[in-house]
């Protein structure tokens, strides 16, 4: 039976190979692909296990770490039966675990062998009453062959032995199983092009855009050239399609549609930068004419929104009526001067902060430093300012500007200085 099942896996394997020569498939083992694998094929325990071939059943599951080494987790299932003839019910539930590293020969090919290394275990289930269970400890390795009958899909056939100790002796299980990997995640590989018969005019860039030398390019949008032919995609990529913030080159992706190439920044470019933009001599048409040379150019993008530093007049204690929220005339002309330029600067908000002297209860100076906040923010709206432009707080007698050591002395200069109205930009 062993060798039955032998020479049924490998006349499998040698098709395969015979196949994978005939007939030639645009694919390969990429990198940074899942991969799922059912399959099927036959078991082969030790002899001394006395559990007969039988058929084998599982998936596969795993990782191309990349287009040559692999990893991948295994489980099957053996429903066999025990030699012995001790039990009435001879029946016995195989299941198999393993996790395998591999190593795939011509990663490009349509045909990929392989060798695989791993660890396993088998685990029985028995029926037969009396009969006892096993779990086995093993060390894997086998061969294999894929072959891919699409980009996504390969025929795949595996020889592999699990090694294991029992009673100090070395054992050997074999197994021989063909299934199909389907690859998760695949990037479609670019057809190569067909020539055009007789050409042999190198293409151009005929259009970009932006335009060389144009100011004020949206810092969102892509770049693209336009070459007179349609190009070999193939050569069209981020070494070839160059954009650079002076000697930086700029991070993104290119695509192609058409007789146009796309550049796709990986973020906004930045405002008022000037960018140099490069199709770099050699890219190909159709039938492998080169472009002759280089062809850059430059472009600025839109100048970033200057901020208008606006110097506000603070109020002091002379700008209103004593102990009061009435505005004196000098605090008008200065709140005049500062309407004007909250107008001319219309992104700018404010807040008005209002501020007294010690002198007095705590509740009363925290109620003026209120109402003189209102009193200036009320004006500046009555001169045109819109009110969503402005908020206002009081602080009464905290966080004065000087210190205050004889708090009953209103006229005193630290009195004066700690009796304000700030202005705190708080947007521009």
């Amino acid at each position: 039976m062993r060798k039955t099942t032998k020479s049924i896996l490998t006349v499998f394997l040698i098709g395969l190979l015979v196949i994978s020569l005939a007939v030639p498939v645009l694919a390969e083992n990429q990198g940074g692909t899942f991969t799922l694998d059912p399959f099927t094929g036959g078991y082969q325990f030790d002899d001394t296990q006395k559990l007969d071939l039988r058929s084998y059943y599982g998936l596969r599951a795993g990782y191309n770490l990349t287009k040559s080494v692999g990893v991948e987790a295994m489980f099957g299932y053996i429903p066999t039966e025990t030699e012995s003839k001790a039990y009435v019910d001879r029946q016995v539930r195989m299941w198999r675990y393993g996790l395998d590293a591999l190593y795939n020969f011509n990663p490009d090919g349509t045909y990929v062998p392989f060798v695989s290394l791993g660890v396993g275990a088998t685990q029985s289930k028995n029926t037969g009453e009396g009969m006892p269970n096993h779990g086995r400890g093993m060390v894997n390795y086998g061969v294999g062959l894929k072959y891919f009958i699409s980009e996504t899909v390969a025929l795949r056939g595996d020889v592999k032995q699990g090694r294991f100790s029992e009673g100090g002796d070395s054992r050997t299980n074999e197994e021989y199983t063909i299934g199909l990997t389907f690859l998760l995640g695949y990037e479609k590989k670019a057809a190569a092009p067909v020539p055009m018969a007789g050409d042999t005019t190198p293409p151009e860039v005929v259009c970009t855009n932006p335009g060389s030398n144009v100011t004020g390019w949206a810092v969102d949008k892509n770049v693209t050239a336009t070459f007179s032919e349609d190009m070999d995609r193939r050569t069209i990529n981020t070494s070839s399609f160059i954009v650079k913030n002076g000697t930086t080159v700029v991070p993104g992706k290119v695509t192609f549609a058409g007789t146009t190439a796309t550049f796709d920044p990986a973020s906004d470019l930045e405002k008022g930068v000037t960018y140099s933009a490069t199709i770099v001599a050699g890219v190909k048409d159709l039938s492998g004419n080169a472009l002759k040379n280089s062809y850059e150019w430059n472009f600025t993008t839109v100048a970033a929104p200057k901020i208008v530093t606006a110097v506000l007049i603070s109020l002091e204690d002379s700008h209103f009526d004593f102990d009061s929220a009435a505005l004196s005339e000098n605090g008008k002309t200065i709140l005049n001067y500062n309407a004007r330029i909250l107008k001319d600067s219309p992104s700018m908000k404010i807040r008005i902060a209002g501020y007294t002297s010690a002198s007095g209860s705590h509740e009363y100076n925290q109620k003026l430093s209120e109402r003189r906040a209102t009193s200036v923010r009320n004006y500046l709206i009555k001169e045109g300012v819109a009110e969503n432009r402005l908020t206002k707080i009081g602080y009464g007698e905290t966080r004065p500007a000087e210190y205050e050591p004889v708090p009953s002395n209103i006229y005193s200069e630290a009195a004066k200085a700690n009796q304000r109205v700030l202005f705190e930009v708080i947007v521009k």
